[in-house]
């Protein structure tokens, strides 16, 4: 599979360059030399490929000889993930990413125990391009603004389904049926600390179903990849 980087735009044309951080890494960090095929994504999902046939000091360019667009399935699946421990981050984000999130909610929840920071967008947004790199995804994951428990309980009711995964509920994933006529289903993972009662309840009353993925009790940080995976075999994508 190619190498992928990420541009502000593809090209019309027959060249598509490669310039900034993302160069930087591909001549400098990898030494790619020309004649070695690469993929390039404006991160919405459309993408070239080809060999580079320029390499420059800041920048390089690839002689286009295929394109693609990649298309969001529906439903979409949307990860609202309590905010984890920043060391936990970068898995989680790794995580979400490989299981095919397409969008992701950073949720201060009542037991969150670390708080959205003024440079936290910065850092999950760096980790979610790492991420898409590492997993050949040339389509970028979007990451919304943090919000809290009612914001999240709105936004589901705007335009979605919500799962709920709790350890003490009653009732298994596999027993659950998600509504083919859904064009979002939100996927909602608590804290280390857990969901608490009045949030469930909330969730609950909103329409939103409580269900468990086992009889283990996953992290928070993994926890989002085991739901997300359960949901892509249901949707029958895995």
């Amino acid at each position: 599979m190619l190498t992928l980087f990420f541009s502000d735009q593809i090209s019309t044309g027959q060249r598509q360059v490669l310039e900034n951080e993302e160069a930087h890494h591909a001549i400098k960090v990898l030494r790619l030399n020309t004649g070695e095929v690469i993929k390039i994504s404006d991160g919405v999902g459309n993408w070239v490929s080809g060999p580079i046939v320029e390499i420059a000091k800041k920048e390089l360019y690839i002689s286009i000889t295929e394109r693609g667009e990649i298309q969001t399935a529906k439903p979409e699946l949307v990860l609202v993930q309590a905010i984890t421990k920043s060391d936990r981050n970068k898995e989680m984000l790794e995580l979400a990413v490989e299981a095919g999130v397409d969008r992701i909610i950073p949720w201060q929840s009542e037991r969150s125990i670390s708080k959205w920071q003024s440079d936290s967008e910065e850092k999950w947004q760096v980790g979610i391009k790492q991420s898409c790199k590492q997993a050949r995804q040339v389509k970028l994951p979007q990451l919304m603004q943090v919000m809290s428990t009612s914001e999240v309980i709105k936004s589901i009711g705007e335009s979605g389904f919500g799962i709920v995964f709790h350890e003490e509920a009653s009732t298994k994933f596999s027993e659950l049926a998600i509504p083919n006529s859904q064009s979002s289903v939100y996927l909602v993972i608590g804290p280390e600390g857990g969901i608490s009662e009045q949030e469930l309840l909330s969730f609950q009353n909103n329409g939103s179903k409580v269900v468990r993925l086992g009889d283990t009790v996953l992290r928070s940080a993994h926890a989002g990849f085991a739901a997300l995976s359960a949901v892509q075999t249901k949707l029958g994508r895995w």
